[in-house]
């Protein structure tokens, strides 16, 4: 038995590959950060030389970032590269330009990154069609591919497009800028650290019917906590230029903390509006735990004066900068607040109980410098009916089991084929039919009955509507019975048995097993006319992991089902270097991965490196690592089929 396992360390060790531009300083000063470079950028051009011509869309965003200038600046959150599946240290990244479609959705056809790169394993010697070497490399979490030269690393959705840049930057293939010189144009507008440039018709701004050629969004770091700001908007047309346009678009700017007042400046169809973002207010802002995590009264007695409502978390927030809505509507800070200058974690607002209703929804929002936060509750959102469903008469009976007082006229009941959804940007389904049986207002004992409603369907309790998100209480049909597996790995024997209720009985040809969505070679109807509690059928030859569904009627509504596979008692040796099989099932150590947890990383430990044949009552594979948190026995790649944990 081999004495030190194959160990994987997940992550990979990483090859170095050095990327950098001629010239390019590692890191910019504090006295380069606030110099004026003149127009254009210099710092860039050898990325954008990078950008292919085929990645052109009528509508995409250009993005260019100098890192080792932004770090200059004490941001709240540090600006990141963005790299995909490709593991890549942040600090490494010097520059990054990057090509964001948004024609039908968003997709990122290519990245072009520069600085001191590492990129894990061992990349394979490609060559282009025409001719230029790069190192590929590739991961197994994403279809992203990577070029690698001695100057760039190149990422993309596919490796034409990583030709397609190699080509563009040697001078042999068209480049994005010279196919859409407005690029060109919006980059060389602004001296910057940092440009988001934007075309096509998703600029995202209050300028209405206005056509928009381009928006350039250009950052530069002024010193640790100040970055200057300027939106340049280019219109199609100067008369769209007006001084409510120009007020609307200084809103948009409403986002971020200001050192003053920002400047504006128009240009017959230019609008440019330029700010100085105050980063030690946004860090204030980001430190400060706004007022949230809402607690409403458990106990809710509609006889009482006022709801209260506690505050979970938050540091001392003035009111004056709170606001609280309830169901989307502001309400009374004369109320709300009970009196309260400041609120924080502990503290409690309050509602007036006549305007408390069932499913109530409630906001409260902190406006800060760093933007706004806000946190919600919803009040009596759920309430305890008691459902009876008569599977041969196909109806339900509801039972109202709570305390509080409904108004019977605002309650709904809702059947729909299958459970349904919240859609918060769709079309929600339709309720097959619904009913309002209630007239008065309910009180403990009150009971409502519905007809034609059959397994598989959901029942929704609705208040004042018949959608998902106006329920109060709901219910899923199930068919009659429920269904238990035992699983023999020797064997590969499956049993399934029927259990029901009050002795009832059922026709056997009603329930059908399937094995992977097909009919299995045995069912109930081979064996019995009718089925009653401890009904089972035996089905051999069941591979561990196979789909196991229990299906009834017509209309295959589903009973239950499992995924059989094979069991193992696992428990940590005294000095917990190694891990002991102690019960279970006996299995091949070829099919067998030992995954395992530390403090710092995860380590995978094939079986059969240290284990002949089977892992089998007894056995034992050390585990060479320190701080270890638990580990998982895989069986096949996918099956957990053993856990011990050192906690």
């Amino acid at each position: 038995m081999p004495q030190c396992p194959r160990r994987t360390l997940l992550g990979g060790i990483g090859t170095t590959i050095t990327v950098a531009l001629a010239g390019n300083a590692a890191t910019a000063t504090d006295d380069d950060a606030s110099t004026d470079r003149g127009s254009g950028t210099p710092s860039f051009e050898a990325l954008l030389e990078a950008l292919p011509a085929s990645v052109a869309t009528d509508s995409m965003v250009v993005t260019a970032i100098d890192f080792d200038r932004r770090r200059n600046a004490n941001e709240p959150h540090d600006p990141r590269p963005n790299t995909g599946s490709f593991r890549i240290d942040p600090a490494s990244v010097s520059k990054q330009v990057t090509v964001l479609e948004t024609d039908d959705g968003y997709s990122r056809p290519v990245s072009v990154l520069t600085g001191d790169i590492q990129l894990a394993g061992d990349g394979d010697r490609r060559e282009t069609d025409d001719g230029l070497a790069y190192d590929r490399y590739e991961t197994d979490d994403s279809e992203l591919v990577a070029g690698v030269t001695d100057s760039l690393v190149v990422i993309a959705e596919d490796e034409a497009t990583i030709g397609d840049a190699l080509a563009a930057k040697a001078g042999d293939g068209e480049r994005l800028l010279e196919a859409e010189p407005v690029i060109e144009d919006a980059l060389e507008s602004h001296s910057a650290d940092s440009y988001v440039v934007q075309i096509g018709d998703e600029s995202g701004l209050s300028a209405d019917d206005a056509d928009v050629e381009y928006v350039v969004r250009a950052m530069t770091v002024r010193d640790p906590d100040t970055i200057e700001v300027a939106h340049e908007i280019v219109f199609e047309d100067a008369a769209d230029v007006t001084d409510e346009l120009v007020e609307r678009l200084t809103g948009d700017l409403a986002y971020m903390a200001t050192k003053g007042e920002p400047t504006v400046e128009t240009d017959g169809a230019v609008v440019t509006i330029t700010a100085e973002r105050d980063l030690a207010a946004e860090r204030a802002a980001r430190n400060h735990e706004s007022p949230g995590f809402l607690r409403p009264e458990r106990d809710v007695d509609p006889d009482d004066d006022v709801l209260e409502i506690e505050i979970g978390r938050g540091d001392p927030t003035p009111v004056e900068d709170l606001s609280l809505e309830v169901d989307d509507e502001e309400y009374d800070r004369e109320i709300w607040a009970d009196g309260h200058g400041t609120l924080e974690e502990g503290d409690t607002i309050v509602i007036d109980m006549d305007d408390v209703e069932p499913n109530l929804s409630v906001t409260i929002r902190h406006d800060h410098e760093a933007g706004g936060s806000a946190s919600s509750t919803t009040i009596l959102g759920h309430f305890h009916f008691d459902f009876a469903y008569d599977a041969d008469a196909e109806t339900l009976t509801l039972e109202y089991a709570d305390d509080f007082p409904l108004e019977g006229d605002s309650v709904s009941l809702a059947v729909y084929e299958d459970r349904p959804t919240y859609r918060p940007n769709g079309d929600s389904p339709e309720p097959r039919t619904t009913a309002q049986p209630w007239t008065r207002t309910l009180s403990a004992g009150d009971e409502a009955t519905l007809e034609n409603v059959t397994p598989g369907e959901t029942v929704l309790v609705c208040w004042e509507g018949t959608s998902q998100q106006d329920s109060i209480a709901y219910h899923q049909i199930r068919p009659p019975g429920v269904v238990s597996f035992d699983y023999e790995y020797d064997s590969r024997t499956l049993s399934a048995t029927l259990e029901f209720e009050d002795g009832d009985e059922r026709p056997a040809d009603a329930y059908e097993l399937l094995l992977d969505d097909e009919p299995a070679a045995t069912q109930w109807a081979d064996e019995y006319e009718t089925v009653t509690s401890g009904a089972t059928i035996d089905l051999e030859d069941v591979s561990a992991g196979t789909d196991v569904t229990v299906v009834w009627g017509d209309d295959d509504v589903r009973v239950g089902g499992t995924r059989p596979r094979p069991s193992v008692d696992l428990a940590f040796t005294d000095d917990e270097t190694a891990v002991e099989h102690v019960g279970g099932d006996s299995l091949p150590a070829s099919d067998l991965t030992a995954r395992v947890w530390t403090d710092d990383e995860r380590i995978e430990i094939d079986l059969d490196e240290e284990i002949d044949g089977e892992f089998t009552d007894g056995d034992t594979f050390a585990v060479d690592a320190d701080d270890v948190r638990h580990v998982t026995l895989v069986y096949d790649q996918e099956h957990h089929v053993g856990f011990v944990s050192s906690e």
